[in-house]
């Protein structure tokens, strides 16, 4: 991987997880661009063979990696390896993965979906496109290529995970319950006149 750009996607492997999407666009970028870049899949499931025989059939073998499952206290050794996220999952329903990815200041590029809308925010620490190979890749090379940028998006995506971390969960529920007990301190007062 050294002198190459890598990109790291974290995934079950199955249908829908939209990983054909991912090898697409990989044939595509590497007729796009001349700056090296390597794709490590993080994950496993019933897709893996099939997925595999395709990356050997379509020579992209140098440029994308099926690592396997991964077990959740070497997660963050993988994430450190990479330069960018990319996910193509459109089923996705809280985007966990990617708060991950961007805590390890990864910047995102991913396809549209429920669970990433409100976490992926477009051209501040990443992008998310429609399902449309062209456009994804557009943004995907964009940061592959652009070391300003992609260094941008990369530290204001730690920022916004850090946003989500468990002390400003605990901070939010602080003020949640003080807001509470303010509000019932004072509908308490008003009820004894």
């Amino acid at each position: 991987l050294e002198g190459k750009r890598v990109l790291i996607s974290v995934s079950r492997l199955s249908t829908e997880k939209n990983i054909d999407f991912l090898l697409d666009a990989v044939a595509r970028l590497k007729d796009q661009t001349r700056t090296p870049f390597h794709l490590l899949m993080i994950g496993d499931g019933h897709e893996r063979h099939r997925l595999q025989q395709r990356i050997e059939q379509e020579a992209l073998a140098d440029h994308i990696t099926l690592v396997g499952a991964i077990a959740p206290e070497d997660m963050a050794t993988y994430y450190r390896l990479g330069d960018l996220f990319v996910f193509a999952s459109k089923s996705e329903t809280q985007g966990m993965v990617i708060l991950e990815a961007m805590a390890a200041s990864l910047p995102v590029v991913a396809v549209r979906s429920s669970g990433i809308d409100d976490v992926v925010r477009e051209d501040e620490n990443g992008y998310k496109t429609p399902d449309n190979l062209e456009v994804w890749c557009q943004r995907a090379r964009q940061l592959i290529e652009d070391d300003m940028h992609r260094d941008r998006l990369s530290r204001q995506a730690q920022s916004f995970a850090q946003q989500y971390s468990t002390d400003a969960f605990a901070r939010n529920v602080k003020g949640i319950y003080s807001w509470l007990m303010a509000a019932h301190h004072q509908h308490k007062n008003h009820s004894e006149w």
